[in-house]
């Protein structure tokens, strides 16, 4: 079960507790993981899922125009 979520533009970012880390990953409204990673702590797992969100989402709309 997921700690947290919040979306962004069109991804949402999610985070889990994991043992020894955080684990954040982004996904598309279809559920597909976009990317992912892992934290040490909390504050870094969203702060990182975050970036990612926005950097795969200006990707998308790159890719989008060309």
């Amino acid at each position: 079960m997921p700690f947290a979520q919040v979306q962004m533009n069109d991804y949402a970012v999610v985070i889990h507790a994991g043992n020894d880390a955080w684990t954040w990953q982004v996904m598309d409204f279809e559920a597909r993981v976009a990317a992912s990673g892992e934290a040490p702590d909390r504050e870094s797992a969203w702060r990182s899922g975050l970036f990612a969100a926005g950097a795969v989402g200006s990707l998308a709309r790159i890719g989008r125009r060309l």
